[in-house]
């Protein structure tokens, strides 16, 4: 029995993405019998499991989408059967009723425990390299310091606190919010103390299956669009942004936020989102695009650092980050392994598109992990061809004449490859796509005119050049720093040191930056507009 699903699901796997009218049938004959055969107590579940979902994303006809969601309700059935027997399914991979082991920031951690469709019980301190007995004598009430002293291990330590294990995470997370003024110790701290835990399903909506949002219409595939013209796709005009109602987001920020724990995943924009900076774009083809922002105090002071997600027919199947600075953007964009036999390319595009139509972007770049920089799989999948195709260049003038020299090697030799040496290479430099003529300023630039101009005219007393830049700035634009928040401060520093690197004198400039120091702390993307309207 085991050999005959095992043979069903390898050829299964070969036609999954596969859209002939023979493919379609074969697809249907394959799943209706192996809905018919046991499931077999092997890891061949995850693959089955994996292979579902990509057809769900990519389904080719309602009766194949119809089969597929029971085959996921079977093997959700089994799950919930084996959860605490002597052969579970395997954890970590986002499978119905199985647990996922791994450790967060204390901000998606305390998230997570106030989830209501799973438990989040302690682990382990796996390999700690600060001890508890340092970081409680910190944050504990002074009265219970002493116990501190005594060089317990962190067991011990909590055992005589009366904590008991199955209160070891809250109490943690409360210690931790005790330094919730200085965000960045708490990291340090949780971090050093190795904090592991187990995330224990309540029930199937906590699984890569079942996380989904509303699909309002199914879009059935008869073809992959693996070779179309990508400068006509990210010039074809968007359709209407949708701001979601409160309900909406409510489902997207659960959705997203569950695609990432399931995945064992974890970026700032996600993890300290703004929920009202929430943007949907309804694409083609079964897919939505979704792009948010992070609270104030943890966005970036000059660029503002977005998160994407992008959803196919209701399923996470990528998601990304994105650092803008007015016409200059990078990029770095992840597909799920499950979906990787997908439409990435176009996804990719999709994504050019938004950003390029949305938020003027005309440069993008790409940085070196991407393309395999201490990244093997992004050597052996040759993910610098793959961007290569949609017009990213290496910026670096050397490597980009390598790369013009390998391509011609590839197309008058359809069987050459790049060696991994060559393509280690190319990792030795960002990739660039520019969508217009000139490469416009970066953040770095701006950062390096800042360092040379403290070093040249003050030298390099950086205290003494920030209180002049604000003085300064100030005064031109009639700005009361009495009257700012922390946060319009943090940029008001950046915003005065960048005017006073580049000499900036123009009126209109100057009130564009002064209304930038208020708009950054608000509204990310009314501060991209300033930025594009400023260096018009």
């Amino acid at each position: 029995m085991k050999r005959n699903f095992l043979s069903s699901l390898t050829t299964l796997e070969s036609i999954a993405n596969k859209f002939d009218e023979d493919e379609i049938s074969a697809k249907t004959a394959l799943l209706y019998k192996m809905s018919k055969m046991a499931l077999p107590e092997t890891d061949y579940i995850l693959r089955y499991h994996d292979v579902l979902m990509f057809l769900c994303a990519y389904p080719s006809n309602a009766n194949e989408k119809q089969l597929v969601e029971k085959e996921l309700k079977r093997i959700t059935l089994y799950a919930k059967k084996v959860k605490n027997s002597k052969k579970p399914l395997p954890e970590n991979e986002g499978l119905p009723f199985t647990n996922t082991v791994t450790r967060f920031s204390p901000d998606f951690l305390k998230w997570l425990d106030q989830h209501p469709d799973l438990d989040v019980t302690f682990d382990s301190f796996y390999n700690a390299s600060l001890s508890l007995n340092d970081i409680l004598n910190i944050t504990l009430p002074a009265v219970l310091k002493a116990e501190t002293t005594a060089s317990l291990s962190n067991e011990d330590l909590l055992e005589l606190l009366g904590i008991k294990p199955d209160a070891y995470v809250p109490f943690l997370l409360g210690q931790l919010d005790e330094l919730k003024e200085w965000p960045l110790i708490q990291e340090l701290f949780i971090e050093r103390m190795d904090l592991y835990v187990t995330l224990v399903p309540k029930n199937l909506q906590f699984s890569r299956a079942y996380n989904r949002i509303t699909a309002n219409e199914v879009y059935h595939h008869k073809d992959l669009l693996k070779h179309f013209d990508h400068v006509q796709l990210i010039n074809q005009p968007l359709p209407t942004v949708h701001v979601p109602s409160y309900d909406e987001t409510q489902a997207l920020y659960k959705a997203i936020k569950n695609s990432m724990a399931l995945m064992v995943r974890e970026i700032d924009p996600t993890t300290f989102m703004q929920q009202n900076s929430m943007r949907l774009y309804a694409l083609e083809r079964g897919l939505t695009f979704a792009i948010y922002t992070m609270v104030p105090i943890r966005q970036l002071p000059l660029e503002t650092y977005f998160g994407c997600t992008f959803f196919k027919n209701g399923i996470p199947i990528a998601y990304g980050g994105i650092w803008v600075f007015g016409k200059m953007a990078k990029i770095g964009l992840n597909i799920f392994e499950s979906f990787r036999g997908g439409e990435s390319g176009y996804i990719l595009c999709q994504l050019i598109r938004v950003l390029k139509q949305s938020m003027g972007v005309s440069y993008l770049e790409i940085e070196p992990f991407q393309i395999g920089l201490n990244n093997p799989g992004g050597i052996s999948s040759g993910a610098f061809w793959f961007y290569y195709k949609f017009g990213f260049r290496p910026v670096d003038a050397q490597l980009k004449l390598l790369a013009e020299k390998e391509h011609r090697k590839i197309k008058s030799n359809k069987s050459y490859r790049s060696s991994t040496k060559t393509l280690l290479r190319f990792t030795e430099s960002n990739i660039g796509a520019n969508l217009a003529a000139k490469i416009p300023l970066s953040v770095h630039d701006i950062a390096n005119k800042i360092l040379s101009a403290i070093k040249k005219d003050w030298q390099n007393n950086y205290a003494l050049a920030k209180e002049k830049a604000i003085t300064t700035f100030c005064k031109k634009v009639s700005l009361d720093v009495t009257v700012l928040t922390e946060n319009e401060k943090r940029i008001l520093e950046e915003v005065a040191l960048w005017a006073m690197a580049y000499k900036i004198e123009n009126k209109h400039k100057l009130q564009s930056m002064k209304q930038m120091v208020s708009a950054k702390t608000k509204d990310d993307y009314a501060y991209q507009q300033l930025l594009l309207h400023f260096f018009e």
